[in-house]
């Protein structure tokens, strides 16, 4: 009786563990971006589960690997199906320098537009336009590529609501801004240094993401290249 007993506890010990993986298997796609319909980025979508999809829908999806899946409707399958037309991360950051570089070679434009190589993939470049990611929860580290010279620094939400100054010293190529209101992900910032203004937009990174993979195909994916290189880059 006590064999049969602990035998049965052993199977259903093993039952739940089996579940407890099919679960977590099933849940490993990530929503990145959504149009035209009810899916919101930082979704868990299940791979193994029908995915409707109508005409003039679409949905990008990251893989537990940090591939990248692009789904337009009309669609109407589990994504787990089409894994052979996932992007690998490395590939798809690829295509997005060489767009980049291919920019910035037209006419009207200037070197200065690329992005500088940042020393650490989760520090914010206040030295250029555009867009950053902002880990979910955490603080914003603003960085400099040229740390040689003292700088004022003000930050302001686009609704100029508040302003945050301060100064930048020499030699300090980083620096927290202590703000009223906490930078947050989803908002446009006026960062003006030594009296050039740029407008950034800070994109959220949510905590959601396990792996460095996953979290530099979601940076290439809203438009965060350098901090996408960095990741790679150091992961190396």
């Amino acid at each position: 009786m006590i064999f049969v007993r602990h035998f049965s506890t052993a199977i259903i010990s093993l039952a739940l563990l089996a579940g407890a993986c099919v679960a977590a298997k099933a849940a490993d796609l990530v929503v990145i971006e959504a149009r035209r319909i009810a899916l919101r980025p930082g979704q868990i979508i299940d791979s193994t589960r029908p995915l409707v999809l109508k005409e003039g829908q679409h949905v990008t999806l990251i893989s537990p690997t940090g591939a990248t899946i692009k789904l337009d409707g009309p669609y109407e399958k589990a994504p787990d199906a089409d894994q052979s037309r996932a992007v690998p991360v490395a590939n798809a950051l690829a295509l997005l320098v060489t767009q980049r570089q291919a920019r910035v070679g037209e006419v009207g434009t200037t070197r200065g537009n690329a992005p500088s190589v940042l020393p650490d993939p989760w520090l914010l470049d206040a030295s250029r336009a555009g867009t950053v990611c902002l880990r979910e929860g955490s603080e914003a580290m603003l960085w400099r590529p040229d740390a040689a010279r003292d700088a004022e620094l003000t930050v302001a939400p686009a609704d100029r609501s508040w302003k945050a100054e301060t100064h930048w010293p020499a030699g300090a190529d980083r620096i927290v801004v202590q703000a009223p209101v906490l930078i947050h992900g989803g908002a446009t910032y006026l960062v003006t240094l030594n009296g050039a203004q740029l407008a950034v937009r800070v994109e959220n990174v949510p905590r959601i993401l396990s792996n460095d993979s996953m979290r530099a195909a979601w940076l290439a994916g809203k438009g965060c290249e350098a901090q996408a290189e960095a990741l790679l880059r150091n992961r190396q």
